[in-house]
């Protein structure tokens, strides 16, 4: 029985250790591709900044169409790089910094920050916080902003306008979850099973990886985050972080 416990072990830490060979390969591949491709993309932008200065100089009769022409250029391009900017956060995200975290303080400095927005589309958010939770060691920027800014900004999509979302936080003897459930209609049955794929997206200027960087985001701080999909009525997104794994992470920083 040792010698199988000990024989699994092995194979979990070779596996893990040949993941991060493979991710590593694919972020010094997304880097140079990256570079490569943001060079031209900065250029054709500096480039369509100064054609609209010279909008003057058009034709009244085109000057219509040519700004038009422009703006659509201009968008495709900051759409492209924005792709490129979460590609990059996904294939290659920086090193994470561990710092003891207050997770409802967290939340409520990510609620600040989207409020306006909210309160433009007359969306409601609600708090389901419970006090005195364990002081998770967490990269505040990533998990922040890649897990739950994602997960908020997503939600207010589903809901377009006049709806509401609810933040819960939760400890148990092994976990300490987070969760954000809205009522904007849910996944449908068919798009469930595909939502945390890369460059799966429902929505048409969506790039796909939202919430696959939020579920490694998740990952890499030893949880997983999960979707409790309730189709016509609302989606609930629950990162749950076991204590055991992030009691690891604080002891290899």
């Amino acid at each position: 029985m040792a010698n199988h416990t000990k024989n699994k072990k092995q194979l979990e830490r070779e596996a893990r250790q040949e993941k991060a060979t493979r991710l590593a390969y694919i972020g010094t591949l997304a880097s140079g591709l990256a570079h490569e491709i943001r060079s031209p993309l900065n250029a054709m932008k500096l480039n369509l900044d100064l054609l609209r200065e010279d909008l003057g100089a058009v034709d009244d009769t085109k000057r219509g169409d040519f700004s038009g022409r422009l703006s659509l250029i201009m968008r495709e391009v900051d759409g492209l790089q924005e792709l490129l900017t979460e590609f990059l956060a996904f294939a290659k995200p920086p090193a994470m910094e561990l710092l003891p975290t207050d997770m409802n303080r967290l939340l409520e400095d990510v609620i600040q920050f989207v409020s306006p927005a909210c309160e433009k589309r007359q969306i409601r958010i609600e708090r389901d916080f419970q006090k005195q939770l364990y002081p998770i060691p967490l990269d505040q920027h990533q998990f922040g902003r890649g897990v739950i800014l994602n997960l908020l900004t997503n939600a207010m999509e589903q809901i377009g306008e006049h709806g509401s979302i609810i933040l819960r936080t939760h400890e148990t003897h092994d976990f300490v979850e987070v969760s954000i459930e809205d009522n904007g209609g849910g996944v449908s049955a068919a798009n469930e099973a595909r939502i945390f794929e890369i460059f799966f997206s429902t929505k048409e200027h969506g790039t796909g990886l939202g919430l696959a960087i939020a579920r490694r985001i998740v990952q890499e701080h030893g949880g997983e985050l999960a979707l409790e999909n309730h189709p016509q009525r609302g989606a609930t997104f629950i990162a749950r972080l076991p204590k055991s794994k992030i009691l690891e992470l604080k002891d290899r920083k």
